[in-house]
């Protein structure tokens, strides 16, 4: 007795590459979206090089200075006077909070100590000013 087999009909492959296809369009948009979510710089800085090779935390709240003075906290601009608000309230809600400020290596040095004292003033006991690593 002869049994037959019965012999299935190969498909051209495209079955086998769709789940990767549709893998790979997902990633496509998580890596999209997630790039957005950073917080983006409110101004072009470029921070004085540092003679420590020390990689800086991440942790705490960013304070921006650009070149010609402006201020911006977590990439929204802001004045001296609303700084020194906007700070406290991150202070009084997180004592242990640390401050990390970002000046342009150009601007003007009695700007960044008035930016300095500002926090100081709001309340702040941690500060640490971000600078690049040299070259």
């Amino acid at each position: 007795m002869q049994f037959s087999r019965r012999q299935r009909p190969r498909g051209n492959g495209d079955e086998s590459i769709l789940p990767l296809t549709n893998v790979v369009f997902l990633l496509l948009i998580f890596f999209m979206l997630a790039g957005r979510l950073a917080s983006p710089e409110a101004f072009d800085i470029q921070p004085p090089v540092s003679t420590s090779e020390a990689q800086a935390r991440r942790d705490g709240l960013e304070i921006q200075l650009s070149a010609g003075g402006d201020i911006a906290i977590d990439g929204q601009a802001v004045d001296l006077d609303a700084l020194e608000e906007r700070v406290g309230e991150q202070i009084e809600a997180n004592p242990a909070l640390a401050l990390r400020l970002k000046a342009d290596g150009a601007g003007d040095a009695t700007r960044v100590v008035a930016v300095m004292q500002a926090l100081r003033d709001a309340g702040g006991e941690k500060l640490r000013l971000i600078t690049i690593a040299p070259e």
